[in-house]
């Protein structure tokens, strides 16, 4: 009797971004077929749709984490502020470039011509990154402040108030930028962390579910349904592991996943490369949650689909 099984892969060579989009893509083939048949009926075994829904919940708690690491509540408040620095800057800009073009009165002239030698050297640009923006604006505000020159040029040309706003508005970009940094830091990385543990869990859950149905369910319309979906999950595996191979190990966080929960023994060695074993080496079960030794079911053997 040929039995398919998912094969072990753990989970924890996948970067955040691939063990979400894996644990999805294995949502998706189970959602496909538990519902292929009657609306709003299960094709699922009772045991394995009891492991499904939490696995779901889970998946969508740590997109919802996953997402929140990518933005914060500081997002817009920065942009907000990065908006109004923006404004006032161009205006110094123009205003002392105005200046330049004073043929008519020298002073000012040599005034904006001065200024301009200064701001023009740090070639701030509005439309960089915000790190970026902020480093070049404080260097150039510090300079016009430092510069006793530059000071009486400001002052004279009315450009005080103006130049006391942007530094103002840049310091609570930076403030913003330094708060976000430290709140992802303190908080959004450890539940992140926490919900990939939880969807990692309830994916060796459903695993070790899916593979117990193909051996206890006496249906075996039920059977090849699963069987199925088996063997696409084991296609999955495959190309992930070629990805890892790859790419290399990514994130560590997450628990060693694989279904194998109820007495089959883990891998022996270390699988952060290519891919874990995948049943009938050694002796021990590698295919997950089938409770025993390959040998020991009465002459059955575990197929990977």
């Amino acid at each position: 009797m040929n039995i398919k099984q998912i094969v072990i892969f753990q989970l924890r060579a996948l970067r955040m971004a691939g063990f979400l989009e894996f644990v999805q893509q294995v949502k998706n083939i189970v959602m496909t077929y538990r519902d292929s048949g009657e609306a709003g009926v299960s094709q699922l075994p009772a045991k394995v749709e009891a492991a499904y829904t939490p696995f779901v919940s889970r998946i969508e708690a740590m997109d919802d984490a996953y997402k929140l690491s990518r933005a914060s509540e500081y997002t817009q408040q920065i942009a907000d502020e990065d908006t109004r620095r923006d404004g006032l800057y161009i205006a110094l800009k123009n205003q002392v470039l105005m200046y330049t073009r004073f043929t008519f009165d020298a002073e000012k002239n040599a005034a904006g011509t001065y200024l301009w030698n200064i701001i023009r050297k740090y070639n701030v640009d509005v439309n960089e990154n915000y790190h970026e923006e902020s480093g070049k604006l404080q260097q150039m505000i510090q300079e016009l402040e430092a510069d006793n020159v530059a000071g009486q040029h400001i002052t004279s040309l009315g450009l005080t108030s103006l130049l006391s706003q942007l530094k103002t508005a840049n310091e609570a970009v930076r403030t913003l930028l330094s708060q976000r940094n430290d709140e992802r830091m303190m908080q959004e990385k450890a539940a992140l962390a926490n919900a990939r543990n939880r969807a990692d869990e309830a994916y060796r859950d459903l695993v070790l579910m899916i593979n117990a149905a193909t051996v206890m369910e006496n249906d075996q319309e039920s059977v090849a349904g699963l069987e199925g979906v088996i063997s696409q999950v084991n296609e999955l595996i495959k190309y992930y592991r070629q990805y890892v191979a790859q790419k290399g190990t990514g994130s560590s966080t997450g628990s060693e996943t694989g279904g194998n929960g109820s007495g089959g023994s883990s891998n022996g060695g270390s699988n952060s490369g290519s891919g874990s074993n995948t049943g009938g080496n050694s002796g021990s079960s590698n295919t997950g949650g089938n409770g025993g030794d390959d040998n020991g079911g009465g002459g059955m053997t575990f197929d990977e689909g």
